[in-house]
């Protein structure tokens, strides 16, 4: 009995599991959050241990990212995979540049690209309808 229990709740566990591409959202959700909240409400963006924090998080973001998109067993295409590298260097350039000399245009820049990955992530594929034409 306790072991019909246990792969019960195990089972309902990886039912009610986020998918992959949820986890991506959240996490992609939770860097552009911490980016944010280092945007000045007036002034210039300075340096500081929080921004520095939260540009490093989302730079690992999108390492762990990378990672999956240069494995030959990705379910992308090349041609995503390569097109997301390439955005993946650009934000590895632009956090180098920014925790060098920060600048809110450069920190918005990185909150925008995050946000349309995530509106792309969210985005559902249209159905397919059979034509009927003749």
């Amino acid at each position: 009995m306790q072991k019909q229990l246990s792969k019960l709740y195990r089972q309902t566990q990886m039912d009610s599991a986020p998918s992959g591409r949820q986890i991506e959202i959240s996490i992609l959700e939770l860097a552009s959050s911490k980016l944010r909240s280092q945007l000045p409400s007036a002034g210039e963006l300075a340096w500081s241990h929080d921004l520095d924090a939260a540009m490093k998080f989302n730079q690992k973001v999108w390492d762990v990212f990378s990672a999956d998109w240069m494995n030959p067993e990705s379910r992308l295409s090349q041609e995503l995979r390569q097109n997301l590298l390439s955005i993946a260097i650009f934000v590895k350039k632009n956090t180098f540049t920014l925790l060098a000399n920060p600048q809110a245009e450069g920190l918005l820049l990185l909150i925008r690209l995050n946000d349309n990955i995530i509106d792309g992530l969210k985005a559902t594929p249209a159905p397919v309808v059979p034509s009927v034409l003749s």
